[in-house]
């Protein structure tokens, strides 16, 4: 599974107000740099825009992924493991941010588990020659940052039954602090779109 992940929160209400035909540019140009950069390697964290452009996006490259998405999908493997052990209010409440992050809730969306995604992927009528992952409107975010919420304060509390029951985990996730770390950082990136009233993309590179 060689597919690798750009992730940007961008002000939609900006996006809304430029031509339709010239966003997907815009989009582009943030995520992987423009067409006459060679090597657009950014370092881990957040990459604002230069201040002399418009403030209306900004990226963020995972710690220790390399922009791979496999992390995040071993992650999801990781919580599909350990939910089981896990007391059902703080259990739904990672269901529910994780699901629309790691492969679009498909991990946790089986028959058997009786999961249904509180907060889905959106679509958009005018990206049609991006390759999009990952696509949430405001509304979503805000919906995702309020799980967050409900996740963030008790997050280290998994570190037990992820040591006790995850004996022999595969993968690029393979301890408790890599899945934390990627949590957590998701919980930042989902945080810092809802403090501005944003949206989260995530492009195929």
């Amino acid at each position: 599974m060689g597919v690798c992940m750009e992730v940007l929160i961008v002000d939609w209400a900006y996006l809304e107000s430029v031509p339709a035909g010239q966003r997907e540019d815009l989009i582009e140009e943030a995520a992987f740099g423009p067409d006459d950069v060679y090597d657009y390697n950014l370092p881990p964290g957040w990459t604002w825009p230069d201040p002399t452009q418009a403030p209306w996006w900004a990226r963020y490259e995972f710690l220790d992924t390399m922009t791979s998405y496999k992390a995040h999908f071993w992650a999801g493997e990781r919580w599909d493991e350990l939910r089981a052990f896990v007391d059902a209010p703080l259990g739904n409440a990672v269901d529910q941010f994780s699901a629309p992050l790691f492969w679009h809730g498909s991990t946790y969306a089986s028959e058997t588990s009786g999961f249904s995604p509180a907060v889905e992927t959106d679509t958009c009528d005018w990206a049609s020659r991006l390759d999009v992952m990952l696509w949430l409107l405001p509304e979503r975010v805000t919906a995702l940052h309020r799980l967050w919420g409900q996740v963030d304060p008790h997050l280290d509390s998994l570190r037990e039954p992820f040591d006790r029951h995850l004996t022999e985990p595969i993968g690029w996730i393979q301890d408790f602090p890599s899945f934390s770390r990627l949590v957590t950082e998701w919980g930042d990136v989902v945080s810092q779109a809802a403090r501005r009233n944003w949206a989260v993309i995530g492009l195929r590179s």
